[in-house]
C-alpha cells in the first residue's frame, strides 16, 4: 500500500514538474510539427473540399483572372480569393503545386504557433511556452487543418492577430503605435478577403463585453485600436464585392446568397444539416480535449481563478474572446464543426493564463502536466493511427489514374484530352485541364466524330453506354472510397 502511494506521489511530482522540464518543449514542438505534416498523408485533393479551393489558384494560373474565379462546376467561387492569390504567387515563384496549395495553411499554422509560444513564454516562462504550444497543436483540429487546402487555418491566423495584439496591450498597457494599428488592420483585411465578415463575429462580441467589464479605465482604453483599422479593411472587402456584382451576373447568387446568407438559413446547403443550438459545445469539448476539460474544471473548482477575472484584464479578455465568438456562432443557424476553429488559438492562450493564475496550486500544476501527456497520446495516437487506414482505402486512387492517363497522352502527342463532368474535381488539377466537358458537349463531340481521349466516370459511362460502344477503352480503373466508383478512358 505504501509503495503504491509512493508511486502515485512520484507520478504527481513528475507531472507537476513536466512543464518546466528543459527537454519537454523541444519534444512537444517536434511532435506538433510531425502531426501537422502527417495528419493529411497522403497529400491529395480527394476530400474535405480541397479541390474547390485548389482550383482557385489553378484557374488564376490558367486564365490570369486574379479578381474573380469559378468552381470546377463553372459557378462563381463563393469565397474571396486571398488564399488563391497566395497559392498562385507561390506557383509563379516555381514552387510545385502540391506545396503551393498547402503553404498558406502551413505558414499560418507555424505563425500562430510562434506567436502563441512567444506570448506563453512572456507570461509563464518555459512552462507557458510549452503549455500554449501543446494546447494549440495537440488536439483533434489543428493537425488536421495545418496542411489542408482550405481557408480555415489562414482565417484563424488573421482572426488571431488582432485578438493577440489586444491581449498584449492589456498585459503591458502602452499607447497604440502605428505599426500595431497597421498589423491590426492588415489582419482584418486578410480575414475579410479570406472568408468575408466572419471576423467581426469572433472579435466584436468579446470586445464590446470587455468595454463594460474591464474596470480600470486606462486598461479599458487599451482595447480600442481606433476606427480606421476596423473600417478601412471593410471598405476594401466591399469594393471587391461591388466589383463582383457589377462584373458577374451570377456573383450575387453564388457568393452573397450561397456563401454569406446561407449561414442564417439552416439546411440551405447540401453540406450543412440542421443542428441543435448546443451543437458546438460538445464538439469543442471533444476536439480540444484534454485542454477543454482543464479549462472547465479550473473555473468550476477554483474561486481564485473566478475572482481573478476582475483583477486580470488579460485573463478576462481571453474568456470574453472565446465566449463571445462561441455565442455568436451558436446563434447562427447553419453550423459546421470547422467554423469554430478560430476559437482554438485564444483557448490555448487561456490555458496559459489559467496555469499562471493557479501556479501556486499543486493540483493545477499536475493537471497541466497530465494534459501535455494526454494531448500527446490522444492527438498523436489518432493521427498516426490514420496513416495505415488512409493507405488501405486507396487514397492515391485519383493520382494513380492521372498518372496512367498522362502515360497515354504521352504516347498520343497532339491528341486532346476531354474530361466529362465528374464528381472528383481534383482530376482537373492532376491532369492540368482547365474545365470539365458538360454532358451535352460530350454528346455533340462524340456524335460529330471528334477525335480525342475522353475520360468518363463509370456513372456517366452507364448513362452513355450505347453512345460509347464505338469507342476504344484504353484505361479502365476502379476506385475505392471516392466520389465516383471508377473511370474509363476512351480513344476516338
Amino acid at each position: 500500500m505504501e509503495a503504491a502511494t509512493s508511486s502515485v506521489t512520484a507520478i504527481g511530482i513528475w507531472l507537476a514538474a513536466l512543464p518546466d522540464n528543459k527537454r519537454a518543449l523541444p519534444l512537444v514542438l517536434g511532435l506538433v510539427a510531425l502531426l501537422f505534416v502527417i495528419a493529411n498523408v497522403p497529400w491529395h485533393l480527394d476530400n474535405y473540399d480541397q479541390a474547390k479551393q485548389a482550383y482557385v489558384a489553378f484557374e488564376i494560373e490558367q486564365t490570369g483572372n486574379w479578381l474573380f474565379q469559378t468552381t470546377p462546376a463553372g459557378k462563381s467561387a463563393s469565397k474571396p480569393p486571398l488564399m488563391g492569390w497566395i497559392s498562385a504567387g507561390f506557383r509563379f515563384l516555381g514552387i510545385p503545386w502540391d506545396w503551393s496549395f498547402r503553404l498558406p495553411s502551413i505558414i499560418s499554422a507555424t505563425a500562430v504557433t510562434v506567436l502563441l509560444g512567444l506570448a506563453g513564454w512572456r507570461v509563464f516562462g518555459r512552462a507557458g511556452g510549452l503549455l500554449v504550444v501543446a494546447a494549440f497543436g495537440l488536439n483533434l483540429l489543428s493537425p488536421r487543418l495545418a496542411t489542408l487546402v482550405r481557408t480555415d487555418m489562414l482565417l484563424a491566423f488573421f482572426i488571431f492577430v488582432p485578438g493577440w495584439i489586444i491581449y498584449l496591450k492589456l498585459r503591458t498597457p502602452s499607447p497604440w503605435t502605428l505599426g500595431e494599428r497597421i498589423a491590426f488592420g492588415g489582419a482584418m483585411a486578410g480575414a475579410l478577403l479570406t472568408k468575408g465578415p466572419v471576423i467581426y463575429a469572433f472579435l466584436l462580441p468579446g470586445l464590446v463585453a470587455a468595454v463594460f467589464l474591464v474596470k480600470d479605465s486606462d486598461q479599458r482604453r487599451m482595447l480600442w485600436s481606433g476606427w480606421l483599422p476596423w473600417i478601412l479593411p471593410l471598405g476594401v472587402f466591399l469594393g471587391w464585392g461591388i466589383a463582383g456584382l457589377l462584373a458577374d451576373g451570377n456573383f450575387y447568387e453564388d457568393v452573397v446568397v450561397r456563401e454569406l446568407f446561407s449561414r442564417f438559413q439552416e439546411g440551405s446547403r447540401s453540406d450543412e444539416r440542421t443542428q441543435p443550438w448546443w451543437f458546438y459545445f460538445p464538439h469543442l469539448i471533444h476536439k480540444f480535449a484534454p485542454w477543454s476539460l482543464f479549462i472547465v474544471a479550473a473555473f468550476a473548482l477554483s474561486k481564485t481563478l473566478r475572482h481573478a477575472l476582475g483583477k486580470k484584464p488579460e485573463l478576462l479578455w481571453c474568456v470574453l474572446w472565446v465566449a463571445g465568438g462561441l455565442v455568436v456562432m451558436t446563434l447562427i443557424p447553419a453550423k459546421r464543426v470547422d467554423r469554430i476553429y478560430p476559437l482554438i488559438p485564444p483557448m490555448a492562450l487561456l490555458v496559459v493564463e489559467i496555469a499562471v493564475t493557479l501556479r501556486a496550486l499543486k493540483w493545477s500544476r499536475m493537471a497541466t502536466g497530465a494534459c501535455v501527456i494526454g494531448g500527446a497520446a490522444f492527438s498523436g495516437g489518432y493521427f498516426i493511427g490514420l496513416i495505415p487506414l488512409s493507405i488501405s482505402q486507396n487514397a492515391s486512387g485519383l493520382v494513380e489514374l492521372a498518372d496512367a492517363v498522362d502515360d497515354v497522352r504521352a504516347a498520343n502527342p497532339g491528341v486532346p484530352l476531354h474530361l466529362v463532368r465528374a464528381r472528383d474535381e481534383g482530376l482537373l488539377i492532376y491532369l492540368q485541364t482547365p474545365r470539365f466537358m458538360s454532358t451535352s458537349e460530350f454528346q455533340r463531340a462524340w456524335d460529330s466524330g471528334l477525335p480525342g481521349l475522353f475520360l468518363i466516370s463509370n456513372r456517366m459511362q452507364e448513362r452513355f453506354s450505347d453512345t460509347l460502344a464505338s469507342g476504344e477503352v484504353v484505361i479502365e480503373k476502379p476506385l475505392m472510397h471516392k466520389n465516383e466508383t471508377g473511370y474509363r478512358l476512351y480513344k476516338r
